[in-house]
């Protein structure tokens, strides 16, 4: 295993950036930790806000809620979809199905969203709850809850910069423009696969893990064994895989499409030196368009998020209206997702993230 490690962490420096940034700004208050950091550290500038503000952002903090029924209603909706989808299969109306894998393929995609939550402590209410759903997402999403809780902790407290795993190699200067399109095509339209991968990989460069987090990954990673062993075996006993494919395999991919196109949405494209400046937020005007931040549990205000990690995603709206009170030309707002992904998608043709970035081709111009 260490020598594994090490030659993952070889690969990784591609910059003597990388390494000098990796002494100056060692992240062991995340390794070790099982919540989220609330704050960015110091080297990723903040927003002050007044007294008043900070009050206010104070009692938005506080959890009222839980999600329970909202993910038993998704969970309906989902077993009601895969029926649908048999069915239709079966009786070749194949215009439905294909328009049913992309709705199905939305509440599949709550389960990723729901684990982001979980690993936040902000799902619910209850600490064991919160857990439990967690630990259901993960499992669904094939990231354990541990194993994301940990990767996110750096993707907070590093955001865009070079030791971001989430980001990877977007946030790398030096990686090629070929490698990061490739990345970048695979990471869309196989994001069911190249996600967890991803988040595998950041087991090995995030920082040394502790025995009980690593007991804990081991065993949330037999669950995830365990259930889609059984489920597979199911299917394969009774000849099923041509049903599985088309109701479950195809939206489900579709699931890790939209997570990443969300992922980029948020990220892709921006170099800011500030949390605010880093990301993409929506801050929804009309009834329709609250609807659908409603849908993504309000994701979409991701600015507000970052800035303020562990404000329930009910509470976020508001907290957008705190956070993003005094308009700057430096933060990306927009009024409706579909200008925040079309802004971002013109980046795509050479994704890079970061503030790094800048000064990387600044030294490098002309070369």
């Amino acid at each position: 295993m260490d020598g594994l490690r090490d030659g993952v962490l070889r690969n990784l420096l591609l910059s003597g950036r990388f390494a000098l940034m990796s002494v100056a700004h060692p992240p062991t208050s995340y390794v070790d930790s099982t919540s989220i950091p609330s704050e960015p550290p110091r080297q990723i500038l903040k927003e002050e806000l007044g007294p008043e503000q900070k009050a206010e952002i104070k009692t938005l903090h506080t959890q009222s809620g839980s999600s329970m029924l909202r993910q038993q209603g998704n969970n309906l909706i989902m077993f009601a979809l895969l029926a649908l989808n048999v069915v239709l299969w079966q009786q070749g109306m194949y215009p439905l199905l294909v328009a049913s894998w992309f709705v199905l393929g939305h509440f599949f995609h709550t389960k990723p969203l729901s684990l982001h939550d979980a690993s936040h402590g902000t799902l619910d209410a209850n600490r064991r709850k919160n857990t439990v759903m967690g630990l259901m997402c993960g499992t669904a999403s094939l990231v354990p809850l541990s194993v994301y809780r940990h990767a996110h902790a750096y993707h907070h407290g590093y955001m865009s910069t070079e030791q971001d795993p989430e980001l990877w190699p977007f946030n790398k200067p030096g990686t090629s423009r070929l490698f990061r399109m490739t990345c970048a095509f695979f990471e869309i339209f196989l994001g069911c696969i190249y996600t967890p991968l991803l988040f595998v990989r950041s087991l090995f460069t995030c920082g040394r893990l502790k025995k009980d987090l690593k007991r804990r990954i081991l065993l949330e990673y037999g669950l995830v064994l365990l259930v889609w062993g059984s489920l597979f075996t199911v299917i394969g006993l009774n000849g099923w895989w041509m049903e599985f494919l088309m109701a479950f395999g195809v939206p489900y991919a579709i699931a890790g499409m939209y997570q990443t196109l969300n992922k980029y949405t948020e990220h892709m494209g921006l170099q800011g030196d500030t949390v605010l400046a880093g990301t993409r937020t929506v801050i929804p005007r009309t009834a329709v368009h609250k609807t659908v931040s409603n849908m993504m549990q309000h994701v979409d205000h991701h600015g507000t998020h970052h800035r303020f990690a562990r404000i329930p995603f009910y509470a976020l709206p508001r907290a957008s209206e705190i956070v993003y009170g005094s308009p700057d030309d430096r933060n990306p707002v927009f009024s409706t997702y579909h200008e925040a992904f079309f802004d971002m998608i013109p980046t795509l043709w050479n994704p890079k993230v970061g503030s790094q970035w800048l000064e990387y081709e600044r030294q490098n111009k002309g070369e």
